[in-house]
């Protein structure tokens, strides 16, 4: 993915043409990370069937991509489960890192 700079550059268009971007919260795109509520036990046993990896019972962070559950991470043992259809590493990734300050 290119930066819109960069990606203007190459294209030959000049940075005044192209209006900035902001995010609204509403974005098809928000990434929220919070902790795991009983109510999301369906959303974590069906990633883990599409994973094929069950997630250990405990603490656990979730991974939402515009308001969709698409990764879950136990907070002790740092396994995780995700969406295999949608493009989560950097997602798992800020999921440990958080699960890290929350083991603190």
């Amino acid at each position: 993915m290119l930066h819109p700079s960069t990606f203007t550059r190459f294209a030959g268009l000049s940075e005044a043409r192209v209006a900035p971007r902001h995010p609204a919260a509403d974005d098809a795109t928000a990434l929220v990370i919070r902790p795991a509520a009983p109510a999301d036990e369906p959303a974590i046993a069906r990633l883990s069937a599409l994973d094929e990896h069950e997630l250990p019972r405990g603490e656990r962070l979730i991974g939402e991509l515009g308001g969709r559950i698409v990764a879950a991470l136990d907070v002790r043992s740092g396994d995780a489960v995700a969406d295999p259809f949608v493009p989560t590493s950097g997602l798992l990734e800020l999921l440990g890192l958080r699960a890290a300050q929350v083991r603190r």
